[in-house]
């Protein structure tokens, strides 16, 4: 059998990773919206650290080219 070598970040990693700017229930409601894959084994939302890579460079605002 394959293993899986995927990292998974929880509410807490990734609220780390955005310098703690952004409040958990935002990251929450982005996952529950679909907004940010996400899974919810129990009680705890895991988040693929790729996918989150993902969602952040989709979320990044391009400058206007003048």
């Amino acid at each position: 059998m394959a293993q899986d070598n995927t990292e998974w970040l929880d509410i807490e990693d990734i609220y780390e990773r955005l310098g703690k700017k952004v409040p958990r229930d935002s990251i929450r409601e982005w996952i529950r919206t679909g907004r940010l894959p996400g899974y919810r084994p129990g009680k705890v939302y895991l988040v693929k650290k790729e996918d989150f890579e993902k969602f952040l460079k989709d979320s990044r605002i391009q400058p206007d080219k003048d």
